[in-house]
């Protein structure tokens, strides 16, 4: 099971980090090109060059939530929690997995009603592009879900670990 979840938080990790990374080359060109056109020829200025960059990093801040957590890195009390005993420490470990794992859930229920807006409503953006806004909202559900998923396999390498220890400590 540990393997399984391993494996699979691996080929997660790396999907992430090829999308983040695809959003953030494809943000700094338009950036970039923004930039010399605002200077070179400002007439060939897109409307759209600035909303598009912010939904790129939005979409890469969203999928990067995933791998803080997979990482251990996710918000957490750590000068309070390492005051406890060892054990204390476990069982608080266990309690924050689950408390995040519930946030996220939370977080991506709003999320899953903020995409129901926005395509119940039609909203687009005010730009020439007219880009839908429901794919920008969906950024949300989309990485706080996948937060959830990486909550959900930590706490299970967390008690499956903590039984194995238990079992070879008899």
């Amino acid at each position: 099971m540990v393997n399984f979840v391993s494996r699979v938080s691996n080929v997660l990790g790396c999907a992430e980090k090829f999308l983040i990374g695809i959003m953030a080359v494809l943000a700094i060109i338009l950036i970039v090109t923004e930039t010399v056109l605002r200077y070179l020829a400002p007439a060939y200025l897109p409307d759209w060059g600035a909303e598009v960059t912010v939904y790129l990093v939005g979409w890469a801040t969203m999928l990067s939530l995933p791998s803080l957590v997979a990482q251990d890195k996710h918000v957490r009390a750590d000068l309070v929690v390492d005051q406890f005993s060892r054990s204390m420490r476990k069982i608080l470990e266990i309690v924050v997995l689950l408390v995040g794992a519930g946030f996220c859930a939370v977080i991506f229920v709003a999320g899953v009603q903020m995409v129901q807006f926005g395509l119940r409503f039609g909203e687009i953006s005010d730009s020439s592009l007219r880009f839908p806004m429901w794919i920008f909202y969906l950024a949300v559900p989309f990485g706080y879900g996948f937060s959830m998923l990486r909550y959900v396999m930590l706490l299970t390498k967390r008690l499956t670990e903590s039984r194995v220890s238990s079992v070879t400590a008899d």
